[in-house]
């Protein structure tokens, strides 16, 4: 594989980002599906990435940022006795999917407490039925991988890719957008999966185990380390950047040339705290793509990859 493109979480804020961010890619390097060797996408990026191999442009996908509202988190349970066992469920999802030494959450979730205390506190909203409606239930020719977590083994599981459970691909995508604790678990076969994002934001990693050339990660929830936000949205966002400069540099040492494209001050400011929001995200995605158009002609190695692209 030559180039592989990575998508990482960022809720639905983070789907505009994607959006805005791959259109200008497309206009400035000429990057289209089809030259994208290995797509991943974990969580938001799932979303996106399915769509994409799907035969969606950025430019559609742009024009259609306003129905992103329908798939807004919606309640899952009103009376108070169902809302007390949906959270002890999502606070074991949450525990489980985030303490990984041995413990009492070490032994695997029974199926009787599963169905006792579902897991999930909020629902897609419309959100499942238009990924059924627009989505093909057999997997793309052009490699697609969707990172989730299950909760049995406490691993990571790429859908798509080879010895992962089966699912069609919207339920896959389901499965790598299920938040712990925010939306309930999607079940395959032994498996109980939830977001990738529970094992990497981005899953940068998978680029080198495929082994791509060069990859381009598009990460909504850091910063660009060049251009930095302010204190207060610089320190909520901190792990997630030292993260993926730590997985880039990983990357490099292995050969792979890496293009980051993370936020900068004023797609952070537009982007907000509240990245599970249904409005503003047609003005996200616009200022994604400006932002992208405005760094790119300033970056003498963009042009690089515009003739690497192109080739």
């Amino acid at each position: 594989m030559r180039l592989g493109v990575v998508l990482g979480a960022g809720g639905l804020v983070g789907i505009a980002h994607h959006v805005g961010v791959l259109g200008a890619l497309e206009q400035e390097m000429g990057l289209t599906e089809d030259r994208i060797d290995l797509l991943v996408g974990t969580s938001a990026g799932s979303v996106v990435a399915a769509y994409l191999r799907a035969g969606y442009s950025p430019s559609e996908l742009m024009s259609r940022m306003h129905e992103l509202a329908a798939a807004a988190p919606g309640p899952v349970a009103t009376r108070p006795v169902d809302l007390l066992r949906h959270g002890i469920g999502s606070a074991y999802v949450i525990a489980r999917s985030t303490v990984r030494i041995p413990s009492l959450l070490s032994l695997s979730p029974l199926p009787s407490l599963r169905r006792a205390f579902p897991a999930g506190l909020v629902s897609l909203g419309h959100g499942i039925g238009i990924l059924e409606r627009e989505l093909s239930r057999s997997w793309p020719e052009r490699t697609l991988w969707l990172p989730a977590y299950d909760l049995v083994s406490r691993r990571r599981v790429v859908l798509g890719a080879n010895r992962a459970p089966y699912m069609p691909p919207p339920q896959a995508v389901r499965a790598s957008c299920a938040i712990p604790g925010l939306y309930a678990p999607v079940q395959a076969g032994g498996a109980v999966l939830v977001d990738g994002g529970a094992w990497s934001l981005t899953n940068l990693d998978l680029a080198a185990a495929a082994g791509v050339a060069r990859v381009i990660c598009i990460a909504p929830m850091s910063y660009d380390p060049r251009r930095p936000p302010d204190t207060r949205n610089r320190l909520i966002r901190e792990v997630p950047t030292r993260l993926l400069v730590r997985d880039a540099a990983r990357l490099r040492r292995r050969g792979v040339d890496v293009l980051m494209l993370a936020p900068g001050p004023l797609e952070v400011a537009v982007q907000g705290v509240n990245l599970m929001r249904g409005t503003g995200l047609v003005g996200v995605a616009k200022v994604a793509f400006e932002e992208t158009v405005r760094a790119f002609r300033r970056s003498s190695k963009v042009q690089e990859w515009q003739e690497e692209v192109a080739a």
